[in-house]
């Protein structure tokens, strides 16, 4: 037959013996009298190694749990017919038990003494088979160890067992425990309040699981902060003054559905905290940016007047490998921010773009062009944070590619112009736009570089905000010859000159009737590329240049 009653759990048989005596008991015991009572709770403490007013609580809590019943502080009060009050006092008792996570608070116990408690699976396991697990302390050697740690204690405490400021201590002092991880070490150098280190663990958490954006909002959903942090918090991401925003560690996001719905995500920086290899694409609007490889642009020979080509060589000299390293360092030693910032201005046609495109072929430069007619939208924001994303596009190629690249702005006229009095919103989405370029190059680290044929309508807030500011002026006399030599080698400089000393044409203009010739020599094989021939095409581009022709006039010549 079966022998049910022999037990082999002394401490099994201790909770339920002290369960059954301490009902409606005040829990008020005479222990010299009780010698049963006195055996069952050593048991106990031996086994936890606790307090007799521990053993109790424990006793109590463990057997509620065994059967079905609520585990909550009301339930230890009802049992012993103990007063309200009692519970604040049973709360402190249990509190180091809290600490070793054997049981935890479902409430604030502050605002909720008469919680709920739930009891770890490991007491109850201990208990079942007279084993006690120790809380053996978590191995932590790496970032996503520690991430991994986070996110199974914020899992508590989206079950309301921690309150926020619990969590924000416990996660600080997880960061100073494992102060050699690299993501603990990248916090804690930058001293971040210990509200705004969680919250930014909060969103490396997110990220590492899957989910890129997080906002104000989920931290008030899964933190729960009090009322006044949440007003506080909303406010602090709203103005752009949050220390994770100000620190570039989070930057604002758009969504790309039809309401254009604002999130935030990490910034590069924030990511490769905790994982150097990771790639955090940033949102640009599509064709906003086109990178240009060096080994894809054509080498080509540009012919200067002797002014223009001696500020052109400066530049090609400048932005060599070993000068532009050399130069950079010279700059931060000497306290200078290391950007160089170029204004390529003056008359259509004469080579300003192309200049940019041997500079980054010379040099072995990405050339990254943004398209202005891209950066600029008809949403509200949206203006704005495609500029600031496109400088974050830029920072992130600067550390990814071997050479610093050329950020490029060409035909940069209406992005650069000239600040509008605010009459309506497309004039305050404007002025917005350019600010934030001001800004941005105030404190530009890389090589900037705008071109732009109406020099005379930009702003005078981007004067000193450009090193070196080269006109391009139509080409001399001699200068137009070589032009005119170097792409047609063949035609006698003669039909040259005599075509020169009618029509003064820009290298641009003499690059198309180039590429007519190509065109009709395909179309007719007995093309004779004759002095009238030449005439005919120059007065075409004559005829197009004075429909189109534009001033170009705006900063003294030179550097």
């Amino acid at each position: 037959m079966f022998n049910i009653n022999q037990s082999n759990n002394n401490v099994l048989d201790a909770i339920e013996e002290i369960y059954n005596i301490s009902k409606d008991s005040l829990l008020t015991f005479d222990l010299s009298k009780e010698t049963k009572l006195s055996t069952w709770l050593d048991t106990l403490k031996s086994f936890f190694e606790c307090d007799e007013e521990q053993a109790i609580l424990l006793a109590i809590m463990i057997q509620s749990n065994l059967e079905n019943n609520n585990v909550s502080i009301k339930e230890i009060i009802d049992h012993a017919n103990l007063k309200t009050s009692a519970s604040i006092y049973i709360n402190n008792v249990l509190a180091p038990l809290v600490k070793l996570e054997w049981i935890s608070p479902k409430k604030d116990v502050k605002y909720y003494p008469l919680t709920e408690y739930n009891i770890s699976n490991k007491l109850i396991r201990s208990v079942l088979t007279g084993k006690l697990e120790m809380n053996n302390e978590v191995k932590i050697e790496n970032s996503f160890q520690l991430l991994a740690h986070f996110q199974m204690r914020l899992g508590e405490k989206n079950h309301k067992r921690i309150s926020y400021a619990e969590f924000i201590k416990w996660t600080n002092e997880l960061l100073n425990t494992h102060a050699s991880i690299e993501l603990s070490d990248f916090i804690l150098k930058m001293n971040m309040p210990e509200d705004d280190a969680t919250h930014f663990m909060y969103a490396c958490s997110r990220f590492y699981t899957g989910q890129e954006e997080s906002d104000y909002d989920d931290i008030i959903r899964d933190l729960t902060p009090p009322k006044d942090v949440q007003y506080k918090l909303r406010n602090s991401f709203k103005s752009g003054s949050n220390f994770l925003i100000k620190s570039e560690l989070i930057k604002e996001t758009v969504s790309d559905d039809m309401f254009k719905s604002t999130s935030y995500s990490l910034t590069e920086k924030a990511v490769r905290a905790f994982d150097k290899t990771a790639v955090v694409k940033n949102k640009l609007s599509e064709g906003m940016m086109k990178h240009l490889e060096p080994n894809a642009i054509t080498e080509k020979k540009l012919i200067f007047d002797s002014n223009e080509q001696k500020l052109v060589n400066k530049l090609h000299n400048m932005l060599s490998v070993d000068n532009f390293s050399q130069l950079t360092e010279r700059l931060e030693s000497q306290g200078m921010k290391k950007g160089i910032s170029v204004l390529l201005y003056g008359y259509p046609g004469t080579g300003k773009t192309e200049t940019v495109l041997q500079l980054g072929k010379n040099s072995n430069r990405y050339i990254m062009m943004a398209d202005a007619s891209k950066i600029r939208s008809k949403w509200v924001g949206e203006t704005e944070k495609n500029m600031k994303a496109l400088f974050d596009e830029y920072r992130k190629a600067m550390v990814d590619f071997k050479e610093t690249p050329i950020l490029l702005f060409n035909e940069a006229d209406a992005i650069l112009g000239k600040r509008h009095t605010v009459t309506d919103r497309g004039d305050q989405m404007e002025n917005a736009m350019q600010n934030i370029l001001l800004q941005e190059l105030e404190n530009f680290e890389g090589i900037f570089i705008a071109t732009t044929n109406l020099v005379d309508n930009l702003d005078k807030a981007f004067d000193r905000r450009f090193l070196y500011k080269i006109r391009f002026e139509k080409p001399g006399a001699q200068t137009l010859i070589q032009i005119w030599k170097s792409k047609f080698p063949k035609i006698k400089t003669g039909i040259l000159k005599n075509i020169c000393a009618k029509i003064n044409l820009t290298g641009g203009q003499i690059e198309n009737i180039r590429k007519k010739i190509a065109v009709d020599s395909l179309l007719d094989d007995k093309l004779k590329i004759n002095e009238n021939y030449l005439m005919q095409l120059a007065q075409q581009e004559l005829m197009l240049d004075k429909k189109n022709e534009r001033n170009a006039i705006g900063f003294n010549q030179g550097v």
